[in-house]
């Protein structure tokens, strides 16, 4: 592995936090901060952002370099997702949906894979770059 991408790696896992559910509704969730997630792609680390968003929401505008696999459409397109590198995770939904698809991945055995914390609206509040395409 690149020195880089061992650092990105390391850092990404030391940075990555763990949700409980308050209630018990919520499955344990790895999250990533937006700065996090902002500093990989300015450094052209290896990263899989994956946007479960409609596909409308989608073309309207998306973190750089994401692919889209709307959350209804995981269970038959899952494997478009490479298991590594790290895979990071985001919708502009409640977290149980995102522990939803984060549940679903490591159910078929992604290991390596997180969910932006604050999502897409955090992305968005931090006035972070987006892209926008017609798919």
């Amino acid at each position: 592995m690149k020195r880089g991408a061992a650092l990105a790696l390391a850092a990404a896992l030391a940075l990555a936090r763990v949700v409980h559910a308050a209630h018990g509704g919520v499955p344990t969730v790895a999250l990533t901060e937006p700065d996090y997630l902002k500093w990989l792609l300015d450094s052209r680390q290896p990263v899989v952002v994956v946007d479960l968003r409609s596909r409308a929401d989608f073309r309207r505008g998306h973190l750089p370099g994401a692919v889209s696999i709307p959350l209804p459409e995981l269970d038959r397109r899952f494997a478009e997702i490479p298991p590594q590198p790290m895979v990071v995770l985001y919708c502009r939904c409640p977290i149980e949906e995102a522990a939803t698809a984060y549940s679903f991945l490591e159910t078929r055995g992604y290991t390596n894979h997180v969910v932006l914390q604050e999502g897409f609206d955090g992305w968005l509040k931090r006035r972070y770059p987006l892209d926008s395409s017609r798919d």
